[in-house]
């Protein structure tokens, strides 16, 4: 019988600064000549994928925290907040001075004309690794799938949190200095679990790998996790773990893992 296999994008499958190792592309390759069902798993909605990811071996993905599913090119799921509402979230995120961009299926968005120190990086690595994806917050079509913040003050979190709270979950991050504001009901948990009903998979077979803790909903769906050698402490102590991703992390696991 098939297996679901899942794979996290960042930190997991890839780094800005190694790219996708030769060792992983082979490796899901390998898994999917086995037939398996390979799918990418990650917070990144289709606009902001690096190229070199969409070029990989795989069979469907789960993007944008679930809000975004495809299976062998049939789409499930194309979530996204629309209407007057959007309008109202965007006054909380200027009104608590949380510059950021939007994420649908299609496009991302951000306010050129509001762009503090904090997230200038951003912007500047957005416009340069996906040209053709970005537009203005004046094109902003009223549909959002999900928004990744970046606080210009911290102490405007919880105030941020309470007040999206009617149509997002905040995924607060004390590492990062970005924050991940995802469509309300919609978690990489449940991608996981409509992809397993679509597929008639037994839930046994299924596999995931991660190394952060908007991992953790994939991680605790699946029957068989583990995370990359270099993931955070708290998923450490609680999953077997393979080789971080600079030392053939993901071929190591499937190894380890039987599936390769």
């Amino acid at each position: 019988m098939a297996n679901l296999i899942l794979f996290d994008v960042d930190g997991t499958l890839y780094r800005r600064d190694c790219g996708v190792p030769e060792s992983a592309r082979n490796a899901l390759e390998t898994c999917v000549k086995n037939g398996d069902h390979v799918m990418l798993c990650t917070g990144r909605n289709h606009s902001i994928i690096p190229e070199e990811v969409r070029t990989l071996p795989v069979t469907g993905e789960i993007e944008g925290c679930g809000t975004y599913i495809s299976v062998n090119g049939t789409v499930l799921t194309d979530a996204a907040l629309t209407g007057e509402d959007c309008r109202k979230v965007l006054d909380i995120l200027y009104d608590c001075h949380c510059p950021f961009y939007i994420e649908n299926s299609d496009y991302f968005y951000y306010d050129h004309n509001y762009v503090p120190p904090v997230f200038a990086p951003a912007a500047e690595s957005l416009n340069t690794n996906y040209p053709g994806y970005g537009k203005d917050i004046s094109e902003f079509p009223g549909r959002i799938s999900k928004i990744t913040g970046y606080p210009e003050d911290r102490t405007k979190l919880q105030e941020l949190k309470k007040r999206l709270s009617p149509w997002f979950d905040v995924i607060i991050h004390e590492e990062y200095i970005y924050i991940e504001i995802i469509l309300k009901g919609y978690t990489k948990g449940t991608g996981v679990q409509q992809v397993i009903d679509y597929l008639q998979i037994n839930p046994r077979n299924t596999y995931g790998f991660g190394d952060s803790m908007n991992d953790l909903s994939m991680l605790e769906t699946v029957n068989h996790a583990i995370v990359m050698g270099d993931a955070t402490e708290t998923l450490k102590e609680k999953y077997p773990s393979t080789t971080s991703i600079y030392d053939n992390g993901i071929e190591n696991g499937l190894k380890k893992l039987g599936l390769i």
